[in-house]
């Protein structure tokens, strides 16, 4: 089912960057925002089935009918989600509240970027994010040929004889939540640069 993007919009607005603009960004926390919307979406698309279901049960009178345990496990299964998604909201907004990035979007404009779709087995070449994890492995910001997985990345560190596995949020692969496809993102110097 197609729906729209609320929490990209959302991020859009109170930055004025789409997130794809922010994992184009040299700043751990604007690398950072995608993988946090991505969680964010997916919490609240999950607490938003938990309270459907647990609406559904008492207009069905479930709580009158069935064992006392049937909605209070509903109502359990929604206090925890809640509180995984407030961690996930807290996150977001430490990210988007980062002084840093913030500083380094008055002073430099948003790229432009451009997706580019993908599927597992796909070798493709990407700027390596600047994530953390890319920071201290001393990737971030490298342009390296990955092999794209299922949940993963698979490349070659310069240098080195074996592969390093990498997470498609370390590995600059997305998840277009519209369309429920992988992407990789290239800037408008890589693609200028890419020729006809």
């Amino acid at each position: 089912m197609l729906h729209l993007d609320t929490i990209g919009r959302w991020v859009a607005l109170a930055t004025g960057r789409t997130l794809d603009q922010h994992a184009a960004d040299p700043i751990p926390a604007a690398a950072h925002l995608p993988e946090a919307a991505a969680t964010l979406r997916h919490l609240r698309t999950e607490l938003l089935l938990a309270v459907d279901r647990l609406r559904t049960l008492l207009i069905n009178e479930d709580d009158l009918t069935a064992s006392a345990s049937t909605v209070a496990g509903s109502v359990e299964t929604v206090r925890e989600l809640a509180r995984e998604y407030r961690y996930a909201r807290n996150w977001i907004d430490t990210l988007i509240g980062d002084e840093a990035r913030a500083a380094y979007a008055q002073t430099h404009p948003g790229q432009t970027v451009r997706r580019r779709y993908v599927n597992p087995g796909d070798t493709v070449l990407v700027v390596l994010p600047h994530t953390d994890s890319c920071r201290r492995q001393n990737l971030a910001g490298h342009t390296t040929r990955i092999r794209v997985g299922t949940s993963d990345a698979r490349l070659r560190p310069p240098g080195s004889v074996n592969p390093l596995r990498l997470s498609h949020a370390d590995a600059g692969i997305y998840r277009d939540p519209t369309e429920d496809r992988l992407y990789v993102l290239q800037t408008g110097d890589e693609t200028a640069g890419a020729g006809h």
